[in-house]
């Protein structure tokens, strides 16, 4: 067994000839006859081919969530979606990648993907490591999920995710990806504005109004890309208080269009 991919099998109901069989030999019941009632031999097949290879599961969704652990996961696809994944306050609940499907509206519907935290070093198998993240590979946009009340600084947060995302998989890191400042009921919204603020300021980026379309309140401070450039979007949430999930839903909903769009 080495790296090298043999097969890749994206569409439902694909086959696939990969290894050819052998030939079947003829037993001794072949041989019987009026004058040979009990014949002793019998015809040998011929080999097939062997090779040890490994499978490899990767998950079919439209959004991947990329977050460190307890940043609250599993909560938001909990709230948007009809999965029901394991919910605690304490890190890595998520052992096992989940999918939910969030209605948007009567005609649009998308897949949200929840996989375990991804912490330092994840890319080079730390943690839960590459044996979850190849599970976002398939996602056609990234969510990534930043705790404001997290003790990690959420800039740190965030270049640690996108560091781990590029060291994994440089076509991964090349995703339309969006961000959400979870936990947002952790603060005022005169603090939580002030945050927001001041995490735009070290991307070099400045608040505006245009996730208004997608229903977020004029309480809060916002950021929306018009450019075709990352990140498209950022929004703080609390799925705990569903605060913003629902405009959440809509913009992630535009982002998958547009991406369908764009192919």
């Amino acid at each position: 067994m080495d790296d090298e991919e043999y097969l890749d099998l994206t569409t439902e109901g694909e086959k696939v000839l990969f290894l050819k069989g052998g030939k079947g030999g003829l037993g001794n019941y072949h041989f019987k006859s009026s004058t040979n009632q009990t014949p002793e031999y019998a015809q040998k097949g011929l080999p097939g081919i062997t090779k040890k290879i490994r499978l490899e599961l990767k998950l079919i969704a439209d959004v991947g969530l990329v977050g460190y652990p307890n940043v609250g996961k599993s909560t938001l696809i909990s709230t948007l979606s009809n999965a029901k994944p394991q919910v605690a306050n304490y890190e890595f609940t998520t052992l096992t990648p989940a999918l939910g499907v969030v209605e948007v509206d009567m005609f649009n519907q998308f897949v949200i993907a929840d996989i375990p935290g991804i912490i330092e070093g994840a890319s080079d198998g730390k943690g839960l490591g590459i044996e979850f993240l190849q599970h976002i590979q398939r996602a056609k946009i990234l969510l990534f999920m930043i705790d404001v009340s997290n003790y990690r600084d959420i800039v740190y947060q965030y270049q640690t995710l996108l560091s781990e995302i590029e060291n994994f998989s440089s076509e991964l890191a090349r995703r339309d990806y969006a961000i959400a400042l979870t936990k947002c009921d952790s603060f005022s919204k005169e603090q939580l504005n002030e945050l927001v603020k001041k995490f735009l300021s070290e991307l070099n980026l400045t608040p505006n109004d245009g996730l208004k379309k997608f229903g977020l309140s004029d309480e809060f401070i916002g950021y929306y890309n018009e450019e075709n450039t990352n990140p498209k979007f950022i929004m703080p949430i609390s799925s705990v208080t569903h605060t913003n999930t629902e405009p959440l839903k809509y913009a992630l909903n535009s982002m998958i269009r547009d991406k369908d769009a764009n192919n």
